[in-house]
């Protein structure tokens, strides 16, 4: 029984030779780039291999953190079905120009946001008896802030749209920007 099993030394000095011929056979027919892009690409492998893991982890964490997003509602959304157009009734007289400009700016400070002065033109809406009131605030601070102004005011006075938000950055690593908002309220003319 012992004849039937080669003993190991022996068949390693067997195979070696063949190795060889085979090394010699590729480093002929495949040359030095060849072996290179294999031993990279053997490199590559096991580097994937070993990082496995902790991309996997990554993964879990990741998606568990999107499942928790997405089951958790929006910051600064209002419950309740969305809101229709407003009819004339909703839309409050011009007398209330003056607390909804005062709004715009508790707003901006309520947010985060400084606002160094505000520009309003009057004017009369194309149709109806609607007077237009054109609100430009030049606003400065992060993109969330904005934000929160932005949804803030759209919430609390349904009257008022956003006609233009321009957002700058004075570069790629500032982390404050300049934002110019154009808003625009309506009012219903006083009838005397």
């Amino acid at each position: 029984m012992k004849r039937a099993l080669p003993s190991l030394p022996a068949t390693l000095h067997r195979a070696i030779p063949a190795w060889r011929r085979l090394v010699r056979v590729w480093r002929r027919h495949l040359g030095r780039p060849a072996w290179l892009a294999l031993v990279l690409l053997a490199l590559a492998a096991l580097v994937q291999w070993q990082l496995q893991p902790s991309l996997r982890r990554d993964a879990a964490r990741l998606e568990a953190r999107r499942a928790a997003l997405a089951a958790s509602p929006l910051p600064g959304t209002v419950a309740g079905a969305p809101r229709g157009p407003l009819s004339v009734a909703d839309i409050p007289s011009e007398r209330q120009r003056g607390r909804d400009l005062e709004t715009l700016v508790i707003a901006a400070q309520r947010a985060g946001l400084q606002m160094e002065r505000a520009d309003y033109s009057l004017g009369a809406a194309t149709t109806g008896a609607l007077t237009r009131v054109e609100a430009t605030l030049p606003l400065s601070g992060n993109y969330s802030a904005v934000r929160r102004f932005v949804a803030e005011v759209l919430n609390e006075l349904p009257h008022a749209a956003l006609e233009s938000l321009q957002l700058e950055r004075a570069n790629a690593q500032a982390r404050e920007l300049q934002a110019t908002a154009r808003l625009v309220l309506f009012y219903s003319e006083e009838t005397r």
